[in-house]
């Protein structure tokens, strides 16, 4: 009997500290609201932040993850939470499900919210309701708090619902994607449950309906990486040059050792006007020779990589999928794409097959984990990604986000004019690549009884997205400084900008917001914030 009674005890006590520290389907229930949203990855790691410290109360969250190859979370993710007691809007104390769809990208964050007469279209998302503990797997050490699950087509039906998006969020404003017959306009994804795109997917949309709110959710730093063989021989060749000093070790990353890439030659290679490397030549600052990159991979210790039918070495040319907010702040960057009339778009795909004949090789990966994966591929002679079906090396460049550890890859960063990937690079007015997130959604909805709640959720949930203090938590320490995202004295919540920049406070006093349209608008350049406090430090170089 006394040995029952330490059982059960023991189970009670287990019983109660799962239920205070965790909720999920299986012991929790339906929740009393759930919200569907779609959009891009780039702020995951804010996105995470958020929910886990405004949202949530403490030690209530549980995430559940779908698994594709090496990602997990990447194409959906559902966050099972008890609102935070800070929370208005009756939020606080409710079971609360924030479930969110990157697949697709940020321009599943829009066009699915502004079809059928802005009504929306329904999409699969992840529905963690009626699952059980045997359809999840634990997802690393924190057992019981994190789950996964590999989702096909075989067990979709158990782990997706088609609904209408609730809301949705960018790394950019959503004009710049609001572009018709441009390689910004988005894309579709296949669905699991059919295989194929979903049908009446608009392709006219051209700008955000009446009834929508957008909220600013502070910038994001954008970045340009090369394969790491690339990067050792882009240091070698601006040695030889004299623009990287003699004392610079080849393959440091750091502040003083990155190489530098202007926007006119991005902007060719971009375009895939720049086919090969052998054409791309350093003045060899104690001979005066013009030398081509090639013709200096052995002052890097790199043997020359791939060469096509024609006996050239390929430009690789990673860009982004139609609808993805990295494209399209690159090209908005680098080309004036599609703002400016009759600019240079982002080069055409290399078809699969092509990859032996063709000068430049242009590939189009799904994703920032995708884009990570080619870049490797394309460094090692593998194929991961499965867009290097040659297993060629090709040394390569791809449009990214800033914020990722590059040093634990074979790739790195890159200066642009002169200046690395940071927010103190930003917030001086010298790093170009840059750009305003948003999160949108119906302003009202009469058919939705708890649309007053969902709203609520969305507000905050953007507003936290935009904070400094969020940013400060979840920002990337580089070798080189500090990225990721940021606030903007443009918020009305009034952030001030720091002089000299302080990266406890990462505030930006420049915007891209544009009067006319009462938004921020990626496709002008950003301007002085003329009613922010604190002004604005400019480096002059």
């Amino acid at each position: 009997m006394k040995k029952s009674r330490q059982l059960a005890f023991a189970i009670s006590l287990l019983a109660g500290a799962q239920s205070a520290s965790a909720l999920t389907p299986w012991t929790d229930g339906a929740p009393d609201l759930i919200v569907y949203t779609s959009g891009g990855a780039a702020q995951d790691q804010a996105i995470n932040r958020v929910v886990s410290v405004t949202l949530a109360a403490p030690g209530t969250l549980d995430t559940f993850s779908d698994v594709s190859g090496s990602s997990i979370g990447g194409r959906w993710q559902s966050f099972y939470f008890t609102g935070n007691a800070n929370l208005s809007g009756g939020l606080a104390g409710k079971k609360i499900v924030l479930e969110k769809r990157s697949y697709g990208a940020a321009g599943y964050g829009v066009i699915p919210l502004f079809a059928n007469n802005s009504e929306g279209l329904p999409l699969e998302h992840l529905n963690i309701v009626g699952t059980g503990l045997a359809d999840w797997e634990v997802d690393g050490a924190e057992g019981g708090k994190k789950w996964k699950k590999t989702i096909s087509q075989a067990n979709a039906a158990t782990y997706l619902t088609k609904v209408v998006s609730d809301g949705g969020f960018l790394g950019v404003d959503p004009d710049i994607l609001l572009k018709p017959n441009t390689e910004n306009y988005p894309e579709q994804v296949n669905e699991v449950i059919t295989g194929a795109p979903e049908p009446d997917w608009p392709l006219t949309l051209n700008q955000v309906p009446q009834g929508f709110t957008q909220v600013s959710t502070g910038g994001l730093v954008y970045g340009v990486a090369v394969t790491e063989e690339l990067y050792k021989v882009l240091q070698a060749a601006q040695k030889r040059a004299g623009s990287l000093p003699d004392s610079v070790t080849i393959g440091a990353y750091d502040a003083n050792s990155l190489p530098n890439l202007n926007r006119n030659l991005l902007a060719s290679l971009l375009a895939g006007k720049i086919a090969s490397w052998e054409q791309v030549k350093i003045v060899d600052k104690n001979t005066h020779d013009a030398v081509s990159l090639v013709e200096v991979a052995a002052d890097a210790g790199i043997a020359a990589p791939f060469t096509n039918g024609d006996g050239k070495t390929p430009v690789g040319v990673s860009r982004r999928n139609k609808g993805a907010a990295v494209g399209a702040v690159a090209y908005a960057k680098f080309l004036n794409y599609p703002g400016t009339a009759n600019a240079n778009k982002p080069a055409d795909n290399t078809p699969d097959g092509d990859e032996d004949i063709a000068a430049p090789i242009v590939k189009s990966p799904g994703g920032v984990n995708a884009t990570n994966n080619l870049l490797k591929d394309w460094n090692s002679g593998t194929n991961a990604s499965g867009l290097n079906p040659g297993l060629q090396k090709i040394w390569g460049i791809a449009v990214n986000t800033g914020d990722k550890d590059a040093g634990v890859n074979p790739w790195r960063y890159v200066k642009i004019d002169g200046f690395a990937p940071t927010i103190e690079n930003v917030a001086a007015g010298v790093y170009p690549s840059w750009a305003e997130g948003v999160v949108l959604y119906r302003t009202n909805k009469s058919s939705d009884s708890q649309w007053a709640d969902k709203k609520a959720l969305l507000k905050t949930f953007a507003d936290d997205l935009g904070s400094p203090a969020v940013a400060k938590a979840v920002n990337t320490n580089l070798p080189f400084g500090i990225s990721g995202i940021f606030a903007t004295t443009k918020d009305p919540r009034g952030f001030t900008a720091e002089i000299p920049f302080n990266p406890d406070n990462p505030v930006v006093p420049l915007t891209h917001f544009c009067e006319a349209t009462g938004s921020t608008q990626t496709s002008i350049v950003p301007v002085a914030d003329d009613q922010a406090t604190g002004g604005l430090q400019i480096q002059l170089k």
